[in-house]
């Protein structure tokens, strides 16, 4: 039987395959005709009573419209789950509601199928298998799966894990029960031949694969392969022989590699860095320095790199982290012990591989730490070797805790070396340089001096600061304290940030100088290690309205009991007082923070040296993105700089090169062995939520909307660079990443600020929220949520009238229309003012009518004349629109222009530019008053005429009130389904909160009008 026999409708193929499959199975089937059951429904339920003899079906859809070459149309007709079979009226109901979805866009159904099938039982998974991914065309089988026992939960898209093989995997060396799903799916596909498939299965408690649909794979048939199957599978085994090679010292075997443990690079410097970030920052950091900082607090010394990349990605490796943080007063044996019992603590919660400070490791000793290490005694710890780990944990903690100012003061004064050379520097580079090689040497010794002097000293605080987060997480979870109180005390915590905060808005206002500005800020850059990114002093900063900010509120903040921290730290036996806490809390969170904005000065100078040096060899700025500091090391004297540039332009093209192949490799979050790179679970990751807050708003992804303005907004980025300090200057709602941990930089500044956050999402949940307009953000709970009410609802909407530079008429539609309404689930569609006919832009359902401002009206509507331009086809465009609605019944939301309209039309009056008691100047926000809510809120004001309230017309209810100008702001009709609001929805708001109110004014009333 050729393939083209095979598939067909859904029905027809699992028919023809039925008796083809040894590996899988395929539920008892009753294929129906629509026009069988059209002519005699009764004795059609009768026979598939008599078929199935009381047991659950599934009534689904199996037209001849689905399961195409070119489109699927997945999900677009019925399916009915859960039909009783023994009760005639629920499968009249259910075959009757498959063959209604039909009839939407399917001229002639009588010749459509519906397939009816036993109700698969006992399933312990089910989901889909495509035979190759979806987005690049690679060689993987996708998995996406639920183990709840639902059966359409990831079709239905309410649910499912996801799991991704390699197509050269041997079927043996996967676990149970991918190992029979695979061997199914590849026994399809040879009956199939090279078809492309999407296959939607259950596996059974009894091991059994059960088929419920086999069709062509549409998507696959648009995508662009980027390399070769057989290219694909060498680059990935070259990839896993360069793993497997790289043995840990500790254990003999390939190391266990997390993307976002520890110092977490891709918090940093990405998940795809190129050459010089990742060469610097493992320079910097993560070769040794970053271990002699933290040793002389008394944890372990090791000379081993803590970073290692597998192609692109980088990683941290979890045995060095475990070693590093153990004491070195616990004997070798006992540390590599622990060493042992982390990483299987690891491999039985991956989710908790950028955790690995609080859940998997004990790395310093708060007031959790004796309850939790009982777990040791269960996983073939002693008494004796627990209480040395407590006891070495407990010596290490309480000495960084009383000498806490001693190191401070010293890290201080070493800091200030730092400062002293990284001056001498920044006045070479300002003199100029004469040659290359003097200023790669400068660069070669400011980078040894950062590592030294800067890392060493960070890497104390840091680890001061983790432990001080450590002990206020831990006095939640005894239950001293409450989170609202650990997020208060964290609000007290002034770190450089708030300076920041301060200063921008002072350099915004004027108060403060571009130049002062920059003197303190410009060295700060986005991507703190990237070069092609630029410094603050050369970003032109958009300054902000000091009302648009949220000002901090500390006044009534519900600190901590002092008695209640005294007891717990009395209970934990720590010999430290309250003040002495407080203390070293505050100083330590604080401290991290500096340390690490001064940091950040050297390394950005080094990138401005190495951009000197691009302009003194004529290399481009993104090519020096793929040189390293080894490049500049092996260069002589000797060499000019046409002979550099042609020496670095070869290394430059090869990484360039090898960089682009590895980007179409999969990499998963966790390498535990060599099997980790063929067999890619993509874990549901467990952000760190930051306050207790709720919050929703427009979602902003920064690294694609660099330009914008993130005021009143939830911003998102994939890395939390502490380069986008200016952020939290600039009165955001709320705040999302990729990567990033509880103690992280971006932790610490939104709980300063009392910012609702989501630090460090993962791979699954960021991707589900990159395809979010508007996002609920509830952090007591846990949640993020899709905040759109609708979806695919249609919109007209109205435009201004114009003339283009040639004299010709014109439409013009602002863009911000079209977004405020997308984020509400609308899809506006712009109608054209030279429409003749206007009864065919209803030829599809409308679910709204959107009348824009813009513009004055005609002269006689108004209590006086005026000589401002006249739009006279928007006029009777406009006037054509509204009347259908209304006598239609389609809703109507009027704005600025289009609510003055509104009135004067049904027998209103309109006032032009009248002196008001009170003056609105143009963009800055008043107040109204909602009358039925009797509450004030603030609005912007874009408008010189007014609708006075005697003015209203008579079948207008007016909704808001200016009170000081007795002036209709808003108004309504519940019969005419009309809500007009004078001031612009879309537009800017100064005031924190005000265009929230606004949405829910307009959300308010398209719930009630539109079902």
């Amino acid at each position: 039987m050729s393939k083209d026999s095979l598939i067909s409708t859904k029905a027809n193929t699992l028919l023809a395959l039925s008796n083809l499959l040894k590996e899988s199975v395929i539920e008892e089937m009753y294929i129906l005709l629509v026009e069988d059951y059209t002519e005699n429904p009764d004795l059609v339920v009768s026979q598939i009573m008599e078929q199935f003899n009381g047991c659950r079906i599934v009534v689904r859809s199996s037209t001849s419209e689905e399961d195409k070459k070119n489109s699927s149309n997945a999900g677009r007709y019925k399916t009915i789950l859960d039909v009783d079979s023994g009760s005639g009226p629920a499968i009249h109901h259910a075959v009757k509601e498959v063959i209604r979805s039909y009839e939407n866009d399917i001229k002639n159904v009588r010749r459509e199928q519906i397939l009816i099938q036993r109700q698969a039982t006992d399933v312990l998974f089910s989901g889909v298998v495509f035979t190759r991914e979806l987005h690049g065309n690679r060689p993987f089988y996708l998995i996406n799966y639920d183990d709840s026992g639902s059966t359409d939960s990831v079709t239905g898209g309410s649910g499912g894990s996801t799991l991704w093989i390699s197509r050269d995997i041997k079927t043996e060396s996967i676990d149970v029960p991918w190992r029979q799903l695979l061997r199914s799916v590849r026994e399809i596909e040879g009956l199939l031949e090279k078809v492309v498939l999407d296959i939607e299965f259950a596996i059974g408690k009894d091991g059994r694969v059960i088929l419920f649909q086999v069709r062509p794979l549409a998507a696959s048939y648009r995508q662009e392969q980027v390399m070769s199957d057989l290219e694909f599978f060498d680059r990935k085994n070259s990839l896993k022989e360069e793993y497997v090679s790289e043995k840990s010292e500790i254990t003999k075997r390939p190391m266990l590699l997390s993307d976002m443990a520890f110092w977490n690079p891709s918090e940093i410097i990405g998940s795809n860095p190129r050459t010089l970030d990742y060469e610097l920052y493992r320079e910097i950091l993560t070769s040794h320095q970053w271990n002699y900082g933290i040793r002389t607090l008394g944890f372990r010394a090791t000379d081993k790199e803590l970073m290692y990349r597998v192609g692109n990605k980088p990683y941290i490796s979890l045995e060095n982290s475990f070693y590093a943080l153990i004491p070195q007063k616990v004997p070798e044996d006992l540390a590599v012990k622990l060493v042992g019992f982390y990483s299987e603590r690891l491999k039985n919660n991956l989710t908790a591989h950028d955790k690995i400070e609080f859940e998997i490791v004990y790395s310093s000793y708060d007031f959790m730490t004796e309850n939790d290490s009982r777990v040791l005694l269960e996983n073939g710890f002693s008494d004796k070797e627990r209480n040395i780990l407590l006891d070495t944990l407990k010596n290490v903690t309480e000495t960084t805790v009383k000498n806490h100012f001693k190191t401070v003061d010293a890290d201080l004064r070493i800091l200030k070396s730092l400062e002293k050379e990284r001056l001498r520097y920044e006045n070479n580079l300002e003199k100029g340089y004469n040659d290359c090689y003097t200023l790669v040497s400068d660069i070669l010794g400011l980078l040894r001096y950062l590592g030294k002097y800067g890392t060493e000293p960070f890497a104390r605080q840091a680890r001061m600061a983790f432990m001080a987060r450590a002990f206020w997480r831990s006095l939640v979870t005894i239950g001293a304290i409450t989170e609202d109180q650990s997020n208060a005390f964290m609000q007290t915590v002034s770190t450089v940030s708030s300076e920041f905060e301060r200063d921008f808005e002072s350099f915004s206002s004027g108060e403060m100088s571009s130049a002062d500005f920059n003197q303190k800020y410009g060295h700060l850059r986005s991507g703190t290690y990237d070069i092609r990114t630029d410094r603050y002093d050369k970003i032109n900063f958009r300054p902000i309205s000091s009302r648009a900010a949220k000002p901090r509120q500390t006044a009534k903040l519900d600190l901590p009991d002092d008695n209640s921290i005294k007891s717990a730290i009395s209970s934990a036996g720590f010999d430290f007082s309250v003040e002495e806490f407080y203390a070293f809390s505050s100083s330590a969170i604080r401290q991290r923070e500096y340390f690490k904005f001064e940091f950040t000065k050297t390394l950005s100078l080094i990138l401005e040296m190495i951009l000197k040096f691009g302009e003194m060899t004529d290399i481009k700025r993104h090519d020096l993105s793929w040189i390293s500091p080894d490049d500049l090391r092996n260069l002589t004297p000797d060499m000019d700089p046409d002979t550099i540039r042609m020496r670095l332009t070869g290394k430059i093209a090869e990484r360039h090169d090898l960089y682009a192949e590895n980007l179409a490799m999969l990499l998963p979050e966790v390498i535990v062995n060599e099997l980790s790179l063929d067999v890619i679970p993509v874990y549901e990751a467990r952000p760190n939520f930051i306050t207790s807050k709720k919050t929703e708003g427009e979602i902003v992804f920064i690294e694609q909307e660099s330009e914008a303005d993130v005021t009143d907004k939830i911003v998102a980025v994939t890395k939390a660079d502490p380069g986008y300090e200016w952020i939290f200057a600039k009165g955001i709602r709320g705040f999302i990443t990729k990567y990033g941990g509880a103690a992280s930089h971006m932790a610490i500044r939104c709980a300063e600020f009392e910012i609702p956050a989501a630090i460090g999402c993962g791979e699954k949940i960021y991707s589900e929220i990159l395809k979010m307009n508007y996002v609920k953000l509830d952090c007591g709970a846990g949640k993020i949520e899709e905040g759109i009410q609708y979806r695919n609802l249609s919109a007209l909407i109205t435009q201004r009238q114009g003339v283009n530079q040639y004299g010709d008429p014109t439409d013009v539609l602002e863009t911000a229309y079209i977004r405020f309404y997308e984020l509400l689930g609308f899809i506006p569609k712009a109608v054209s003012n030279y429409t003749k006919d206007i009864e065919m832009v209803f030829n599809k359902k409308r679910d709204l009518l959107i009348v824009v401002g813009g513009g004055a009206l005609p002269p006689f509507y108004y209590d006086r004349p005026h000589d401002e331009e006249l739009q006279p086809q928007r006029d009777a465009t406009e006037e054509k629109l509204i009347r259908y609605c209304i006598s239609k019944g389609i809703p109507i939301i009027a704005t600025c222009r289009g609510m003055e309209y509104m009135n004067v039309l049904f027998g209103g009056k309109l006032s032009y530019h009248p002196n008001l008691p009170a003056a609105r100047p143009r963009g800055v926000d008043h107040p109204i008053r909602l009358l039925k809510e009797n509450r004030v809120i603030m609005v912007n004001n874009y408008h010189d005429d007014v609708i006075f309230r005697k003015g209203l017309a008579d079948c207008f209810t007016p909704l808001a009130i200016d009170e000081e100008n007795d002036v209709v702001e808003a108004f309504e009709s519940k019969k005419m389904k009309v809500l007009a609001i004078q001031w612009h929805p879309e537009r800017k708001f100064e005031t924190p909160g005000a265009a929230e109110e606004t949405r829910k004014i307009i959300i308010d009333f398209i719930q009630r009008v539109i079902k």
